[in-house]
C-alpha cells in the first residue's frame, strides 16, 4: 500500500486526542466506582420519576457498571458506524468520513460526560444524599445541548449523525443550510434550559418543551429549503462547504 494511502485512512490527530480523553472519563467512571463500592449499600437508584422521587433499585454492581458500559458502547458504536457508512460527498470532494469522525468525537464526549454526571448522582443517592435529580439533568442536558450546537455546522452529509431528513440527505445544499440554523437553535435552547432550570415546576420538562417545537421547525424547515432548490432549479443558498478546511 502507498504511504500516502496509510495517512489518508489514519484517524486525524484530533479523533485521536478525543479518543483518549472519552477513554480517559470512562477509566475514571470505573476508579470512582471501584473507589465507592464497598461503602455502598447493596441496591442502587436505577430511575427517577417525574417527581424526581427514585421508584426503582439495581444491585450496586449492575447499576456501577452500566454507566462505563454504555459509555464505551455509545462512543464507539457511532464512530463505527460513521466509518462504516457510505460518503455522500460530491465526487469532486473529499471523503467526508474523516471530517464526520473528528466532530463526532467530540460530540460524543459530551455523551461520556453525561454519563459521568448520572453515576455522581446515582452514588450521591446511595449515600442518601439529597439531589434535585431534575434540576441535574435539566443543567447537565442543557449544557450538553449548548456544546452539541457549536458543533452543528461542522457535520458533513452522512446516515449517522445530525439532523437526517430526506431533504437533507439528497442535498449538500440543504444539509448545510439546516445545519447552520440548528446549531444555533440548539444553542439557544441550552441557554434558555439553564435559565429554566432554577424555576422548579419548568425544571427538564420546560427543556423538552423547547426542544420538541425546534425538531419540528428543522424538519420542515429541511423541506422548504429542499423545494426551493429545486424550483428555483440551481443553488438559491451559499455553496457547500469546502471539505478540505
Amino acid at each position: 500500500m502507498n504511504p500516502s494511502d496509510e495517512r489518508v485512512n489514519e484517524p486525524p490527530l484530533s479523533s485521536r486526542i478525543t479518543t483518549g480523553v472519552a477513554i480517559g472519563i470512562v477509566v475514571l467512571q470505573i476508579l470512582i466506582a471501584l473507589l465507592v463500592y464497598p461503602f455502598l449499600p447493596a441496591l442502587l437508584p436505577s430511575h427517577w420519576n417525574a417527581a424526581g422521587e427514585i421508584d426503582a433499585y439495581l444491585p450496586k454492581a449492575l447499576a456501577l457498571a452500566l454507566f462505563p458500559f454504555i459509555s464505551l458502547c455509545v462512543y464507539f458504536l457511532i464512530r463505527f458506524l460513521i466509518n462504516l457508512g457510505p460518503s455522500l460527498s460530491r465526487p469532486n470532494q473529499r471523503t467526508s468520513v474523516r471530517a464526520n469522525i473528528n466532530v463526532v468525537s467530540i460530540v460524543l464526549l459530551g455523551e461520556v460526560l453525561l454519563m459521568l454526571v448520572l453515576e455522581l448522582v446515582t452514588i450521591a443517592a446511595g449515600f442518601h444524599l439529597v439531589v434535585n435529580i431534575r434540576f441535574v439533568l435539566s443543567i447537565t442536558l442543557s449544557a450538553l445541548f449548548i456544546f452539541v450546537g457549536n458543533y452543528f455546522g461542522k457535520f458533513r452529509r452522512n446516515f449517522w449523525a445530525g439532523i437526517r431528513t430526506p431533504w437533507t440527505l439528497a442535498s449538500d445544499t440543504v444539509w448545510e443550510r439546516t445545519h447552520r440554523i440548528g446549531g444555533w437553535l440548539f444553542v439557544a435552547v441550552g441557554l434558555l434550559g439553564l435559565l429554566l432550570s432554577f424555576i422548579p415546576f419548568l425544571q427538564l420538562w420546560g427543556l423538552l418543551g423547547l426542544v420538541l417545537p425546534v425538531m419540528v421547525f428543522l424538519y420542515v424547515y429541511s423541506y422548504s429549503c429542499y423545494q426551493q432548490l429545486t424550483r428555483g432549479g440551481g443553488e438559491p443558498f451559499s455553496p457547500p462547504f469546502d471539505e478540505g478546511n
